[in-house]
């Protein structure tokens, strides 16, 4: 008893000090936000410093000053404005910029005119750093927001369950003390892809045990099929705390096949199949810049950094946003593509990331889609939005996910095939299969390709307990 209230203390304080650590950040948001300027490139002020500069530094020694600061003011700062607003749009200052009437009059038109060049390089200088400077206060307020996103979701996830108790309690009580546990505690939540999660304290009665006698006290409770998130088969003597969430919908089979550029040895695309606590089925592609060794370590810590995220639990999109904000942070540009296909194991429907990656096929019985994306790898721009789309899959469907170097052919002549109709010739259902066969069916010129190749193939499959539901 007095460590099932430890436990519940222990809870109750990690979720307070998570809800003060969101307080505080909303408040630094509020703080930090700012309303976006559009900022020109030479302001009233640097209008107003040029043109009192110019007055002291030359115009001042000029026999014709009374005159073009006289009678001529307004003439003369018309002048002056017109020569700094196209040298606004051009980012230069030039001499031919000015009237003809201008610099027939001028005395001291030369200096006059490097004078203006200098003032403007300087004024030119500051305005980038100003706006550099505005950009890193945008990602760190992007960051912010990712931070205060996660903690938001962490204490969600923490207070989203409720507390398995009354006739529920009892049955499962039951159903697992005829398995050889004895039940502590428990709880049960929905998550948001509608799979019912249950979360058990429990002890074997002696010794340890394999983990089917718990999954089997589920089943027979709650009429449904349950595996662990965890990866061990035993439950070990002593407390126990066990995350189980119910069996989905779909099931994926995924496969790949790759190769390097003519004459390389090291591929430089990365690749990773995974499949998150039962619940989604996630492939990611990544196309590093150039080929080799140095593409290879670009598109790898791309690709591992943004594996760790997910495994973390943070959703796709909120991942690939702070990725991209720390990328932008980074004096040496490492640019490379991501490519993410996330499959709801639940409903079968398919989610699309895309980062500079190249078109993704989705091959149905009769048909084949492409989804297509214009955006730029993460890291390149710091107003940058991200393609996502959303598809439906059904059983039998198959995932391509492919490299560039794949679709190369169709520039080459409009005479080869369109990489549909080489997708929909393959007959195969086995995922490993379709991925060497299309490997071998795309077209090469002559003389080799001239860039990495890979292709990844996700099998969609309905499971055997779904087949039987519709049936």
């Amino acid at each position: 008893m007095k460590e099932k209230m430890r436990e519940l203390s222990l809870e109750g304080e990690v979720y307070h000090r998570l809800q003060m650590f969101e307080d505080s950040l909303r408040e630094l948001l509020r703080l930090s936000e700012c309303p976006e300027e559009r900022q020109e490139m030479v302001s009233r002020k640097g209008t107003e410093f040029i043109y009192t500069a110019l007055t002291e530094d030359v115009c001042r020694r000029c026999p014709k000053y009374r005159e073009c600061f006289g009678g001529k003011r307004e003439k003369t700062l018309a002048e002056i404005s017109s020569i700094l607003g196209k040298a606004a749009r051009e980012s230069r200052v030039d001499g031919r910029m000015a009237s003809d009437e201008f610099r027939k009059q001028c005395v001291y038109f030369q200096p006059f005119m490097e004078e203006m060049a200098w003032l403007f390089r300087m004024l030119y200088q500051n305005r980038c750093w100003e706006r550099r400077m505005s950009s890193l206060r945008q990602i760190m307020h992007k960051q912010m927001i990712s931070q205060y996103m996660l903690i938001q979701e962490c204490r969600r996830l923490l207070s989203a369950g409720t507390t398995l108790k009354g006739e529920k309690k009892r049955k499962l009580s039951l159903a697992l003390l005829r398995r050889g546990f004895r039940f502590l505690e428990g709880q049960e939540m929905t998550d948001e892809s509608g799979l019912l999660n249950v979360t058990l304290s429990l002890r074997p009665i002696a010794g340890s045990r394999k983990i089917t006698g718990v999954l089997q006290a589920l089943s027979s409770v709650y009429g449904k099929e349950f595996c662990n998130i965890g990866t061990g088969s035993w439950v070990r003597s002593g407390r126990n705390r066990l995350s189980l969430v119910e069996e989905g919908s779909f099931q994926v089979v995924f496969g790949i096949c790759r190769r390097s550029k003519k004459g390389e040895t090291v591929c430089g695309d990365t690749f990773s199949f995974a499949n998150y606590n039962r619940k989604r089925a996630v492939m990611l592609l990544s196309d590093g810049m150039g080929v080799g060794e140095p593409a290879y370590n670009d598109s790898r810590k791309l690709i591992e950094t943004f594996e760790a995220m997910l495994e973390a639990g943070i959703h796709e999109e909120y991942a690939l946003e702070i990725l991209h904000n720390i990328l932008l942070t980074k004096e040496k540009a490492e640019y490379a593509t991501l490519d993410a296909a996330v499959v709801s194991l639940q409903t079968g429907t398919l989610k699309t990331l895309k980062a500079g990656g190249t078109a993704t096929f989705i091959r149905h019985k009769k048909t084949v889609e492409r989804i297509t994306a214009f955006s730029l790898p993460p890291g390149c721009l710091t107003e940058q939005r991200f393609e996502i789309c959303r598809r439906k899959l059904y059983d039998g469907d198959m995932v391509i996910m492919l490299s560039d170097g794949m679709l190369d052919f169709e520039t080459i002549s409009d005479d080869v095939p369109r990489m549909e109709t080489i997708l929909q010739n393959i007959k195969t259902t086995n995922a490993q299969r379709f991925a060497d066969e299309l490997m071998r069916a795309a077209p090469v010129p002559e003389d080799g390709h001239d860039d990495d190749r890979t292709v990844l193939v996700a099998a969609v499959w309905e499971t055997v307990r779904q087949k039987s539901r519709n049936l």
